[in-house]
Parts: C-alpha cells; sequence; structure tokens
C-alpha cells in the first residue's frame, strides 16, 4: 500500500463513526460506505496537466508510481490521488511549468523550507491553504493552489541531474 494512503484511510475510518445518517427523529437510518483504491492516477485524476518531459519515477520495481483512493461513508468523502514523476529538464523549468498551470485555479502557495512547517509562526486559516503542512526539504518546493478540501499539489525536488516531483489532488466533502 502506498505510503500516504494508511494514514489517510486511518483518519477517515475513525473520522466517519459519526457519519452514521440520522432521521429528523434521532433514529438510525441507513448508512452507505465504500473505499476504491487503483495504482494508478491520470491526469484526470490529478487535476493538472502532466509535464511535457515527465516520465513515471518508481522507486523500486514493484511501485507503480502511483495511486488513487476514494473513501465514503454517508455525508462524508475523501478522494486522494497521487503520482510521482522526473524529468531531467530543469528544476526551475518544472517549477515554472506548475506555477503557471496551477494559476489557473486560484493564487499559487509557495511553500520552501523557511516558511513550512510550523516555522512561520502563523496559524493557518480554517478555509485557506497553508505551509503549515507542507515538507519541501532544504532544497525543494511545494506549490499549493486551492481550498483545504480541494486542493492541487505539485512537490518537486532536485535529485542529481533530475527533478524529482509528485502530483496530488485532494477532495473532501462534507464537515
Amino acid at each position: 500500500m502506498h505510503p500516504l494512503v494508511s494514514p489517510l484511510l486511518l483518519a477517515f475510518v475513525v473520522g466517519s463513526g459519526a457519519a452514521v445518517a440520522q432521521t429528523d427523529e434521532g433514529q438510525l437510518g441507513g448508512f452507505k460506505a465504500g473505499i476504491e483504491l487503483r495504482e494508478q492516477a491520470g491526469q484526470r485524476d490529478l487535476g493538472l496537466p502532466l509535464y511535457p518531459a515527465a516520465k513515471v519515477q518508481r522507486d523500486d520495481a514493484s511501485d507503480k508510481g502511483a495511486v488513487s483512493l476514494g473513501l465514503w461513508g454517508g455525508a462524508f468523502g475523501v478522494r486522494l490521488a497521487v503520482a510521482k514523476f522526473s524529468s531531467e529538464d530543469t528544476f526551475d523549468a518544472v517549477a515554472r511549468y506548475y506555477r503557471v498551470t496551477m494559476a489557473a485555479y486560484g493564487t499559487v502557495l509557495e511553500c520552501r523550507e523557511a516558511n513550512s512547517g510550523r516555522k512561520s509562526g502563523v496559524k493557518p486559516e480554517a478555509d485557506k491553504l497553508s505551509c503549515e503542512d507542507a515538507e519541501p526539504g532544504a532544497s525543494g518546493l511545494v506549490l499549493k493552489v486551492g481550498k483545504p478540501k480541494d486542493q492541487r499539489v505539485v512537490s518537486l525536488q532536485p535529485k542529481g541531474k533530475q527533478v524529482h516531483f509528485q502530483l496530488v489532488r485532494i477532495e473532501a466533502k462534507g464537515d
């Protein structure tokens, strides 16, 4: 299973315990839940175009390079899509491409080591993206656009003569 999937699955299962639908009289009503896990994530799942010179990046032979997960229960649900790529183009070229592409969805937030994690000292607003959960590393960059419950994220890391990057799409509904 993909390393991002396990914590997300646990959080959803714990949180969905309160998702049982109730009627106006307070009695338990029907409840539907489901899970979908695929070892692939396409451009549609990711919500961003693929960088033209990108290649799927795999850490080992069994790594598929992508995963998409959908969980839902009652009025709650979450969809997560993650795909890893590499390019031999420069870090700046790939970052510039995604800054421009992501701008179609709103203001692009740039997270670097200096303003990520709890280093900024600013408590994030509930309805706005922040760099608090970003981990770009010393020479990396995380780009975010959208809202906490509907966001697109690109995480870039220089690796020798390549740049490795992940595209992430998170969509959530419910409280």
